[in-house]
């Protein structure tokens, strides 16, 4: 098939039902209720919800290396949490990975408040750049969220940008890592980047 052919053809879909948000948008505390009725996964921007883009078989892989990775070296107080949100009130996105207090962490939770998030992590995919190098890092530093790591793939390969919060707002730079992540923040983190493969 070629592009042409492809461009030419009919984008086919089905129905998914959108709330209607109430006066004031939808809130983390709507989650469990909106979980009844989207069928899909969506995250919540200013009391909309939002459809969020499917993943690639490449970041998938890579949110399993990272949590496997972090999991065995985490100290006991924290939780490596995937795919959870993060509260901000009408806004409640939903990084890849995160590290939160193991005191907020229950069976069912959704979402954690953002002073018991130490680390977010945005695996990036082709339909994600805008939103995981621009609107990610304002919204995680504006929460006060102290470390914010974003993962791209360089040919395959799992490349790790790793920022940390400032005292005045925002996040600077720390590190580019490839084979392997050395960090102090937030705790000790010595591991491997390996190729991914299946």
């Amino acid at each position: 098939m070629t592009a042409a052919q492809h461009c030419d053809e009919p984008i086919r879909g089905h129905m998914v039902l959108v709330p209607t948000p109430p006066k004031g948008g939808f809130t983390a505390r709507d989650l469990p209720r909106l979980m009844e009725v989207v069928d899909a996964r969506f995250e919540l921007l200013d009391g909309e919800v939002v459809m969020m883009a499917p993943s690639t078989h490449w970041h998938n892989e890579v949110i399993d290396i990272l949590k496997f990775a972090l999991r065995r070296i985490a100290p006991s107080d924290i939780v490596i949490a995937t795919e959870q949100g993060v509260d901000l009130g009408p806004t409640v996105p939903e990084p890849d990975l995160l590290a939160v207090n193991r005191a907020v962490v229950s069976a069912d939770s959704l979402s954690f408040p953002p002073k018991d998030v130490h680390l977010v992590i945005e695996v990036m995919s082709p339909g994600t750049k805008t939103k995981d190098r621009v609107l990610r890092p304002a919204q995680y530093s504006e929460a006060g969220i102290t470390c914010f790591w974003r993962v791209e793939n360089e040919s395959g390969a799992i490349v790790v940008y790793t920022f940390e919060l400032l005292p005045e707002g925002g996040y600077a730079p720390t590190g580019i890592f490839r084979s392997r992540l050395k960090v102090d923040r937030p705790f000790p983190i010595d591991i491997e980047l390996p190729e991914v493969t299946w």
